[in-house]
């Protein structure tokens, strides 16, 4: 092979051929240092070529100070790491993905479920109280909307609406927390007897 500081000041004015020269020498090594480091061999071949354009399209800004297998050594050797830094955040994303849509599975069936059964308590307040309590809590009116546009006073909006709360809690076997968010998203939502 010609002397290196020759073929690269060559390489460096935009011969092609002494690029290919470049690559044909050392292309290989590098090829089989990466392959070896990540274990693929497509990303590899992937990495080499990509250390190759970059000196290509940067040639005129690098300066020769020593081997130029080495310097190209280097730049595969940071491309592999970064690689596989990459691959492992990307793993460990998709492991947190796949664990949230597991929760968000369960918990949407919990809601579900849930949702279900305080339709049912709710259904099962007498009439007045019932309306009450949609009116106050569901549709979000104030106790004094509610008192007014029944006909009521504010004391028993108030005392219907302890009363709903009361029988709901008691009604349902365990209000666990899941449950109460699944009340508070339905209420906030507006979904409840829309």
């Amino acid at each position: 092979m010609q002397d290196d500081e020759e073929l690269f000041r060559q390489f460096q004015e935009g011969s092609w051929k002494a690029f290919k020269i470049l690559f044909e020498a050392y292309s290989e090594q590098l090829y089989l240092y990466a392959a070896g480091f990540l274990g693929d061999r497509e990303e590899a071949r992937d990495i080499v070529q990509d250390a190759f354009v970059y000196l290509w399209e940067n040639r005129e800004k690098i300066t020769y100070t020593g081997s130029l297998y080495s310097y190209l050594l280097r730049s595969v050797k940071n491309s592999c790491i970064d690689y596989k830094m990459h691959e492992k955040v990307k793993e460990k994303y998709i492991r947190e993905m796949e664990y949230l849509q597991d929760e968000a599975e369960e918990v949407s069936d919990n809601f579900e479920e849930s949702y279900k059964r305080l339709q049912k308590v709710i259904d099962s307040l007498p009439p007045k109280c019932k309306e009450i309590f949609v009116l106050g809590c569901v549709e979000g009116y104030s106790y004094k909307e509610v008192a007014t546009r029944l006909g009521v006073s504010v004391n028993t909006v108030k005392t219907q609406i302890k009363l709903a709360y009361k029988k709901v809690k008691s009604e349902l076997e365990k209000p666990d927390t899941k449950f109460m968010f699944a009340i508070q998203s339905a209420f906030f939502a507006g979904e409840l007897f829309s």
